[in-house]
């Protein structure tokens, strides 16, 4: 078992699509719209809105689902977040969410040496390592980060990832290329307990289409719209 998780893990970095890492590319990006569904039922969206200017890039996003169980709410999420990019290194982060009633905030602005990231979050305050990536499901790079900043509350997480399969996958009427890969994610890099995510990478614009979970259900994040800028 330790054997084939090793090949995967090399097949993981010298995977080629990685030379595709640098943000600046999303700058021809105008939207991308997501259907969050909960056991193959449509419950919310997630949109994220791209705007270039000059060395910038201005990341907006929008997302909205509530999950119910047998009438009763178990998860409602309301929330927006705006990231800026200068030269293709996240400089600043603003989040507000609510959710379950609960507010959530994470505000991040990196500091003057470039080394750290100072948060000022609902579950964290303090500086993080600048290599450490917002975990926004519209950046593929979230499979090359190995630290996970929460976009919600600014708190740490520590990922793996793995390369699966080459899939073909079928979103509406149109069939895509995709990379499928596993992120394994934990608080801590010894904790035993984790949260497992499924990744399908479109193959030919770097997209991710879709995104799969088990908590309390099936959980889907599936693009069905993009937008460019012509």
């Amino acid at each position: 078992m330790k054997k084939a998780k090793t090949i995967l893990f090399l097949i993981f970095f010298i995977y080629p699509f990685f030379s595709y890492s640098h943000v600046n590319h999303y700058g021809k990006l105008k939207m991308i719209e997501m259907d969050v569904l909960r056991n193959g039922k449509k419950i919310g969206y997630n949109k994220y809105l791209f705007k270039s200017q000059n060395n910038l890039l201005i990341v907006s996003n929008e997302i909205n689902f509530a999950a119910k169980f047998m009438g009763i709410n178990l998860l409602v999420v309301n929330g927006s977040s705006t990231e800026t990019y200068k030269n293709g290194k996240l400089i600043e982060f603003n989040s507000d969410t609510i959710q379950n009633k609960k507010k959530k905030y994470n505000k991040l602005i990196l500091d003057k040496d470039k080394k750290t990231f100072e948060i000022n979050g609902s579950s964290f305050k303090g500086a993080l390592p600048s290599t450490a990536l917002v975990g926004n499901w519209w950046n593929h790079g979230i499979l090359q980060s190995k630290m996970i900043i929460s976009p919600l509350s600014g708190s740490l997480k520590f990922q793996e990832v793995y390369f699966l399969s080459k899939e073909t996958l079928k979103i509406k009427n149109d069939n895509y290329i995709t990379s499928k890969f596993k992120i394994i994610m934990k608080k801590s890099i010894d904790d035993k307990k984790k949260e497992e995510f499924n990744i399908w990478l479109d193959d030919k614009s770097k997209i991710i289409l879709k995104v799969s979970y088990s908590k309390f259900g099936n959980w889907e994040y599936i693009v069905t719209n993009v937008e460019k800028f012509y």
